[in-house]
């Protein structure tokens, strides 16, 4: 199910406000709850949540939801602190934000954005704070990476849907006047609340948002996933478009789902032989020398990236990920209708293509992530770490690239 453009459903589409966000973080702090052991049973620890300085929890309800599982992030009181005011006034500087990923996932879902989990309740004990939302049992994007079938067409059709989705979600983000400013596989996951064949994406991890699609300073987001502008906007204090850096992220991100594997470990300029070939050469060559991931791993890397993606992709995946910001694809959101001289990534011939249901079938993702042996670290080629696992560990930059 593609969520509905904001442009068909006039009375949802209206900016959030800053004044929107404080009146939900003040009704999520004014219902928190007391943590009853007895409701909440753990069921396994799914992930680090290492910038929150706690733990995502799978946990089943044993009250009157009749044993439904949910997903629990747990932070200690001292570091998210009882209110958005306490909170920013301990913490002025902090990139991360919990009491603005709650307030803004919360007030999403009231205005029926469907890209977002359910916002269910804040709880406290004496030490901890437990986020409680709904749980989306198919994993994330970075489990999807590793699954079969292998990079090439039937890969892709299995994308087109899952990247429509995501482009729609993104938009209509935007066209509220959000940007996420981290997106990456990690923070999109995968549910079947319409049915077991009807696979629908969600957005988490709002914890460096902003209702500001200028930007100054700051680096935002996962290492892989910064676009260009945000390093040279940090070394000169300029204003970098996050709707922008937004489409860029999600550029990485189709590169990855289509390839198993990541562009570059970052895009700061003299960091990362990958970024710096596509830099001088365009994303185009670096597609015809990069070497298939598998193929690598199996000492045997002959087949280029040129070579798997189709004509298709490669023009979506090179538009998304242009490293001069007025030549990147957008996501067709209103700000940019009229500036005729950019191209929309919703007109791509790629996503025209659409999917056939042979392959649609495929969409039933298996939960194997507890089968996957994992990455502790990612290097590119140049021998720099990526630095963006700092919350997961990550796919592989394979070396075998240029």
């Amino acid at each position: 199910m593609t969520a509905e453009s904001p442009g068909t459903n006039a009375g949802l589409y209206c900016a959030i406000k800053p004044s929107h966000l404080f009146h939900s973080a003040e009704q999520i702090a004014a219902n928190a709850e007391v943590w009853n052991p007895t409701t909440f049973s753990m069921v396994k620890t799914l992930q680090d949540a290492i910038r929150n300085h706690g733990q995502v929890h799978l946990m089943r309800r044993n009250d009157k939801f009749d044993g439904s599982l949910v997903a629990v992030k747990r932070m200690p009181t001292a570091w998210v602190m009882t209110s958005q005011k306490e909170f920013d006034t301990k913490h002025p500087t902090s990139s991360e934000k919990p009491w603005l990923d709650m307030a803004l996932v919360r007030h999403l879902k009231r205005l029926r954005y469907p890209s977002v989990c359910e916002f269910i309740g804040l709880f406290r004990d004496d030490e901890d704070t437990y986020v409680v939302t709904s749980l989306a049992p198919e994993g994330d994007l970075y489990t999807w990476c590793l699954c079969d079938p292998m990079p090439g067409r039937s890969r892709e059709a299995i994308m087109v849907p899952l990247i429509r989705q995501i482009f729609d979600a993104v938009r209509w983000l935007h066209n509220l006047g959000v940007a996420h400013r981290d997106l990456s596989l990690e923070n999109i996951l995968l549910t079947h609340e319409g049915g077991a064949d009807d696979v629908q994406i969600r957005l988490i991890d709002f914890g460096m948002a902003t209702l500001s699609r200028m930007c100054t300073a700051k680096l935002m987001g996962k290492a892989s996933y910064q676009s260009p502008e945000l390093h040279s906007s940090s070394d000169d204090g300029k204003d970098y478009d996050a709707f922008a850096a937004d489409g860029f992220a999600i550029g990485v991100v189709v590169f990855a789902m289509a390839s198993s594997d990541y562009p570059w470990a970052s895009t700061k300029e003299g960091s990362c032989q990958l970024a710096e070939y596509v830099r001088l050469f365009g994303l185009r060559k670096f597609l015809g020398k990069r070497r298939l991931r598998e193929d690598v791993a199996s000492g045997k890397p002959n087949t280029r990236l040129i070579e798997v993606f189709s004509p298709a992709l490669v023009d979506l995946v090179e538009g998304l990920l242009q490293f001069e910001v007025m030549e990147r694809w957008t996501l067709g959101e209103e700000c940019y209708a009229t500036d005729k001289s950019r191209k929309s990534a919703l007109r791509s011939e790629w996503l025209k293509n659409g999917v056939s249901k042979s392959f649609a079938e495929k969409l039933r993702l298996r939960t194997i992530a507890n089968a996957l042996v994992r990455p502790a670290c990612c290097f590119c080629s140049c021998g720099s770490v990526c630095s963006s696992n700092t919350d997961r560990d990550r796919l592989h930059v394979s070396t075998g690239s240029t």
